[in-house]
């Protein structure tokens, strides 16, 4: 199955959809169409990356066009869609707010990312390794956030288009047992979108 993005196109010959990838380039998923008047309360399921179906009567008839059977009007569409959301990743030592060897490298390629998009905003999450209780954990992740906000602040980034998050040892990027050290566990994610 293929999870994309669906874009609802009318034409001469009535409504039709048409399904993209996803914004990280995957095809993943499906959509499924339910007319609640055609009888069929489970709908009819589309997929495929580039699928257009027409809309018109009980049975969508999905047809396979590829990036080369685009309309013009939807290659425009498509070509005023923002750009797909970017992330970057930084690392920290054990129980602290600096960061580990290696990860001084993001902030510049982040601030060269970031200057290329103009009206980008961006989320900072901390996160922790499940070493430490629960709550100590949570606070330490807010602690990486703003940390890493305070640093984008201080490089001239606009304090307004972005948001600090701390998630403890929650969503774990390397799931382990309670009470364990994994450097991938403790970081720092920034999404710009």
């Amino acid at each position: 199955m293929f999870a994309l993005a669906p874009l609802a196109l009318a034409g001469c010959a009535g409504p039709s959809l048409l399904l993209l990838d996803n914004e990280d380039g995957s095809s993943e998923g499906a959509l499924a169409v339910i007319d609640e008047k055609c009888g069929n309360p489970e709908g009819s399921t589309i997929a495929g990356s580039f699928t257009r179906t027409r809309l018109a009567g009980c049975t969508p008839r999905p047809k396979g066009v590829g990036e080369d059977g685009l309309k013009p009007d939807e290659r425009s569409l498509i070509g005023a869609l923002p750009p797909p959301p970017a992330r970057f990743i930084m690392y920290f030592v054990q129980d602290t707010t600096v960061l580990a060897p290696g990860s001084e490298g993001m902030i510049e390629a982040l601030d060269r990312h970031f200057k290329s998009r103009p009206g980008a905003e961006l989320e900072i999450i901390g996160y922790t390794d499940t070493v430490g209780k629960a709550d100590y954990n949570l606070a330490l992740s807010q602690k990486r956030a703003d940390e890493i906000r305070g640093r984008l602040i201080e490089l001239g980034f606009p304090p307004e288009v972005m948001t600090a998050t701390g998630r403890g040892e929650r969503e774990l990027r390397f799931p382990t047992p309670d009470e364990t050290e994994n450097g991938g566990n403790r970081r720092v994610e920034i999404i710009v979108r």
